[in-house]
């Protein structure tokens, strides 16, 4: 079971937090999404089997164990929020799929987090939604692709 915070411990995870620059913060809804992608098998256990695995790959890849304890931190407080609200998880989810396209890397999350057969689906859904939106941010239009080989041919001849 996720630990509870009240609002007042929730106020001082999120201060003492609040500085840790968008990288991190990138990190936090990246994992928080993840970990409630969990939740949807109405399995508690399950949410609480992602939360270990998002504590290890924080104490693993976070360096500065200071740090990935404040991340953590602020992960399971975004967690219950979801858990509160599921209005936030879908736009938690939104910004992280932005995330994902943004900074690739963050998918290596995505691989250590939804490893194994039971979270194949998962993985599968996020690897498509990611492709679309990368394929759909970094892909020419007909007519820009045109002007373009037209310029390389002019440049290389």
């Amino acid at each position: 079971m996720l630990p509870h915070f009240s609002k007042i411990q929730r106020f001082i995870i999120r201060w003492k937090s609040r500085s840790l620059g968008p990288d991190i913060d990138s990190i936090i809804t990246v994992l928080s999404v993840l970990i409630y992608m969990g939740k949807s098998d109405k399995k508690e256990d399950n949410m609480d089997k992602q939360l270990g695995i998002a504590k290890h790959i924080l104490y693993d890849r976070l360096k500065l164990g200071g740090i990935a304890s404040f991340v953590l931190e602020r992960v399971i407080v975004e967690v219950g929020e979801f858990i509160d609200d599921e209005s936030k998880y879908i736009r938690a989810r939104e910004k992280a799929f932005d995330d994902f396209v943004q900074n690739i890397q963050l998918y290596s999350f995505a691989l250590d987090m939804l490893e194994g057969e039971e979270n194949a689906s998962k993985l599968e859904m996020l690897r498509s939604v990611i492709q679309k939106s990368y394929d759909e941010t970094y892909s020419l239009k007909k007519e820009s692709k045109r002007i373009l080989q037209v310029q390389e041919s002019r440049f290389l001849h």
